[in-house]
């Protein structure tokens, strides 16, 4: 009630993509990776600059008062980097809501001095298509001398649910869920 969003990383989706012998303790690793990997990806599209900017009065325009928020991040190699890592990133298995649902977005493309504009196109043109027709979106881009041939895209989509509060969906994991 006093926040204007919340990411969410769900337990359930947790439990889906490790494998069954993992002990607990390299699991909540693996949690604490993907919400680094989040901290990481949000810092980056505020205050790197780019070739297009996105700062944070645009995280906060998309945020605010948005409910839930979710995160994907996705990379890609080779001659459809840009594509394949837009769609890893509105892929996630962590995602608990269809990306199509988002009614803010805001997307940072990362890549190679030799990335193209029809690349950039490309992945841009794969969100808009899946996320809401009327989706406030908003997209950054930069250049990383280091990266060689790989493509990172950084998505975050709100306005998941027409009153803003979010889904309301449960994050309790199965094996807890009959209490």
């Amino acid at each position: 009630q006093n926040v204007d969003t919340v990411i969410v990383v769900s337990n359930n989706k947790l439990l889906e993509i490790i494998p069954d012998d993992t002990p607990v303790t390299a699991a909540f690793r693996v949690a604490d990776d993907i919400l680094r990997q989040g901290v990481v990806g949000i810092s980056e599209i505020i205050v790197r600059p780019g070739l297009i900017n996105v700062d944070f009065a645009d995280v906060r325009s998309v945020m605010k008062d948005a409910g839930t928020a979710l995160m994907g991040i996705g990379t890609g190699v080779g001659k459809t980097s840009a594509e394949d890592a837009a769609i890893a990133a509105i892929s996630s298995p962590l995602l608990d809501e269809p990306v199509q649902d988002a009614t803010g977005v805001v997307f940072n493309i990362l890549g190679p001095r030799t990335l193209s504009l029809q690349e950039v196109n490309r992945a841009a043109q794969v969100i808009y298509d899946n996320v809401d027709e009327d989706a406030n979106v908003i997209f950054g881009a930069l250049v990383d001398d280091d990266i060689q041939d790989e493509v990172s895209i950084t998505v975050l989509a709100t306005g998941f649910g027409s009153d803003g509060s979010g889904t309301g969906t449960s994050d309790v994991p199965d094996f807890l869920g009959g209490r």
